[in-house]
């Protein structure tokens, strides 16, 4: 018998409920033929929770430089919360790229990811938008002092979900 006529019998033994053990290439042939769908597995796409980073500078321009939520090569971030405690005054200012002012308080051209306050110390601040923040291997977050803490240290926490780079189109659609 040829390859095909193999593929043709095995299709008509899926009709009758017939298990296949000739291999996943021969499974997959029997099914298309049969009409089934076809299950292929996935790269996981999982939640990950970080461990807490610590900004000990209150002044403002002070600022810490973590890879929280960086992914290992090959992956993308994608954070869903951050939380931040430890201070009840001040504004603290997350960027990608470098710090957001410097030691003066003047801004540098950095891209903008989230600001918190004192009055959101301890709350949440969740980003329901798929891939708003995305980060990859590549990519560190800035925690900086853009108006003087009150209280402090403070401890930077969230969630993530790490997406395989080849799920990446998938995820985000």
């Amino acid at each position: 018998m040829s390859n095909g006529a193999d593929s043709g019998m095995a299709a008509i033994a899926a009709r009758f409920g017939v298990g296949l053990a000739v291999g996943a290439g021969a499974d997959d042939a029997a099914a298309d033929a049969a009409g089934m769908p076809v299950r292929r597995p996935k790269a996981p796409v999982f939640p990950f929770a970080p461990n807490p980073g610590v900004l000990t500078g209150t002044a403002v321009g002070s600022f810490v430089q973590l890879d929280l939520f960086t992914p290992q090569s090959g992956w993308f971030a994608d954070i869903t919360s951050m939380t931040m405690t430890g201070f009840t005054a001040g504004t603290i200012a997350v960027t990608r790229g470098g710090p957001a002012v410097t030691a003066a308080g003047n801004p540098v051209a950095i891209e903008y990811v989230a600001q918190f306050t004192g009055a959101q110390a301890g709350v949440p601040q969740a980003f329901p938008q798929k891939g708003n923040p995305l980060l990859d291997a590549n990519d560190n977050l800035y925690f900086t002092v853009t108006s003087a803490l009150t209280g402090g240290p403070v401890i930077i926490s969230g969630t993530a979900i790490m997406v395989p780079v080849s799920r990446i189109d998938d995820y985000l659609s």
